[in-house]
Order: C-alpha cells, then sequence, then structure tokens
C-alpha cells in the first residue's frame, strides 16, 4: 500500500500546529474517544517535568500527539494502520503477512514523522 491509497479521502483537518491546544482541538474533532487519554498523559507530563525541570516530557507528550493526529486525521491512513497493528498481533499470520504489517507500519509512521518535521 502506498501512501497515496492511504490518503485518496484527504485529511479530515489540516496538520494543527504542535502546541497543546491545538493538538487537543484536533483530537477532539476526530478521535474523540482518545481525549481523555491525551488530558491525562498531558498532565502526567506537565508533572514529570515540573518534578525533574527538565522539558522532555512535555516535548515527548507533543511528538507523540502530533504523531497521533497526523496518522488519524487521514481515514485510510489510520484504518491501514490498525488492520496491520491488528495482523501483526495475529498469532495466526503467516511470516510474510507479518513482515508486510511491520513494514506498513513503519512507513505510515516514518510519514507521519515527516508530516510533523521529526
Amino acid at each position: 500500500m502506498t501512501a497515496q491509497q492511504w490518503e485518496d479521502g484527504g485529511p479530515l483537518i489540516p496538520q494543527p500546529a504542535m502546541t497543546r491546544e491545538a493538538l487537543r482541538d484536533a483530537v477532539r474533532r476526530i478521535d474523540m474517544a482518545n481525549l481523555a487519554v491525551l488530558d491525562k498523559e498531558c498532565n502526567e507530563a506537565f508533572d514529570r517535568a515540573a518534578e525533574t525541570g527538565a522539558i522532555n516530557p512535555l516535548r515527548f507528550f507533543l511528538i507523540k500527539w502530533a504523531t497521533h493526529v497526523a496518522i488519524h486525521r487521514w481515514p485510510a491512513r489510520s484504518a491501514a494502520l490498525h488492520e496491520a497493528e491488528r495482523i501483526a498481533g495475529d498469532p495466526g499470520a503467516t511470516e510474510e503477512q507479518f513482515r508486510v504489517a511491520m513494514e506498513t507500519s513503519s512507513r505510515i509512521l516514518a510519514e507521519a514523522q515527516r508530516e510533523i518535521g521529526q
């Protein structure tokens, strides 16, 4: 599957800025089921940053959720990733199916990372 096949339907929303509020709004619009998870992880990242005096927990939070949005804003890309994850976790999958699923997952994640500038 190519990137073009994943993206035929177009994105649901533009890729937001890599800020807490912009990412929260994007998740609220395209993946409401994960909004509580985003809020919980945001609070945890803030607490870790405050405890350690380091910004890395906040940075990792932003990168993780920007990547999540980059994937989920394209319904076909999201579906392809979920299918690849399903196959990769299936104990009955052949070695070839597993290999293709892992390649698909890696390609989708790499595209999302490029999209967010990472």
